[in-house]
């Protein structure tokens, strides 16, 4: 085989190997049956299909990235049998139906690391033999809710549960003191993390601001909701791979639908009661007045937790206003924004401002909370704008929660913080915006750059 038509082959393998190709065939009746179940590899080449050990197939995984290796080790395994020309390599593993245990013939491990995991279940317990999570070893699974690693695993890799489209929780211990960046990456129905209070998975877990807890209990992220009449929420119930039968004790105050988002009607409390997997979990929700000075009091209440820093709570209410408010798009492309849009009491109230109205609000936020704050003044993408500077640690920063709630797809429903301007310095921000530069404190501070 020519060397320049195999890097092209050796391609096909990592993308199909990798991290789809793998496929199933249980065909079990019964899943608590103890007898061991027999499992095949297979490895395909164009139709041609060569069966391999266990562990051949697991080192053909770990080498794909060798070109080299991986022709000298498909040489080795195949002999004659391996075609000089094909056009697709992929992989499957079959299991046969003489009995299954999941424990172990899920999956996929090599010299104690966690290759990949190729079955079906919910809550999956990783065997105490692993050491290790490699990358992409449960990628694209659909069917994983939770997964509870052992004391044994001291590495996760990077990319371990990528888009692990169902995937809920995850268990760690304190001796998994090596994780990767991304280890959650496109995890987009993640709840949380469990970890010991200290541990490298806990510290990870408030890094990427995913919510964490120390115990497997199933509970609510928040014991307490505040309100005013007319807003929405939602509470999420962690370590549970369970849906949820909803009640609310007071519904002309609070409604709470089948999916468990709640609407304050009027002012007043009552308690939010989840019944999951037979067991009730509560919460209670305060509904306080329709007003300026208790908007800003919910905001504080919602977002700012004890011992939290001053930059912490910048970001907490930073992100709240992006959550919450949305940009006067459809009214500005139209050139009739109201003058409430310019206001705080539009943000906060009506949640629909245009820039200064977001940095009026932010600045009032600021206030409550006794952290030194600017409203600023100056052009950005051609025309007239508004944003903050606030001060932490001594030090000013630019801040701007329009520019971070931006428009996408000429839409302005973007619920995402974004941080493009999020405690910036001016050799940062005046890359596109501009301002006095004499009637303002200087931002020369590069650390959140």
């Amino acid at each position: 085989m020519k060397q320049k038509q195999y890097r092209m082959l050796a391609c096909l393998f990592i993308v199909m190997l990798a991290f789809s190709s793998i496929t199933t065939g249980y065909s079990v009746n019964t899943p608590t049956v103890q007898a061991a179940i027999v499992t095949k590899y297979y490895i395909y080449l164009d139709d041609q299909e060569f069966e391999v050990t266990r562990e051949q197939y697991a080192t053909l995984y770990e080498i794909q990235n060798d070109q080299t290796a991986l022709t000298a080790y498909l040489r080795e395994i195949l002999g004659d049998k391996m075609p000089e020309n094909f056009q697709n390599i992929s992989g499957r593993v079959v299991s046969t139906n003489v009995g299954y245990r999941p424990e172990i013939d899920d999956f996929v491990i090599s010299d104690g690391e966690l290759v990949r995991y190729v079955g079906t279940s919910a809550i999956v317990t990783v065997p105490s033999t692993v050491t290790a999570i490699r990358a992409g070893a449960f990628y694209g699974n659909s069917k994983v809710k939770a997964v509870i690693l052992p004391g044994t695993v001291k590495k996760v890799e990077n990319y371990a549960f990528y888009n692990c489209s169902t995937l809920k929780y995850v268990v760690f211990t304190a001796n998994a003191t090596i994780l990767g960046n991304d280890i959650m990456y496109q995890c987009n129905k993640l709840t949380n993390l469990v970890a010991p209070k200290g541990s490298k998975a806990y510290s990870y877990a408030e890094k990427k601001e995913i919510p964490v807890t120390t115990s497997q209990k199933t509970q609510f992220l928040n014991k307490n909701m505040y309100l005013l009449p007319g807003d929405s929420d939602k509470n999420t119930i962690l370590n549970t791979i369970y849906g949820a039968k909803w009640k609310s004790s007071k519904k002309k105050i609070v409604s709470v639908s089948s999916s468990g988002t709640v609407k304050a009607k009027k002012v007043g409390k009552a308690t939010i009661t989840a019944t999951v997997n037979g067991k009730k979990i509560t919460y209670k929700v305060t509904v306080l007045k329709k007003t300026m000075k208790q908007r800003v009091n919910q905001i504080v209440k919602s977002v700012v937790k004890k011992g939290m820093s001053n930059y912490q709570k910048v970001k907490a209410v930073h992100n709240w206003l992006i959550k919450n408010v949305k940009y006067d798009y459809y009214r500005f492309l139209s050139g009739r924004v109201p003058k409430i849009s310019h206001t705080a009491r539009g943000a906060l109230l009506k949640k629909l401002a245009v820039c200064d109205g977001y940095a009026h609000a932010f600045d009032m936020v600021m206030k409550k909370l006794k952290i030194k704050s600017k409203f600023v003044v100056g052009f950005a993408n051609g025309g007239g704008h508004a944003w903050n500077m606030v001060k932490l640690g001594g030090k000013w920063y630019h801040i701007d929660t329009t520019f971070d709630d931006p428009i996408i797809d000429k839409s302005n429903k973007n619920t995402t913080p974004f941080y493009t301007y999020f405690l910036k310095s001016s050799s940062v921000m005046q890359k596109d915006h501009s301002w006095k530069k004499s009637k303002y404190p200087k931002c020369t501070s590069t650390k959140y750059n």
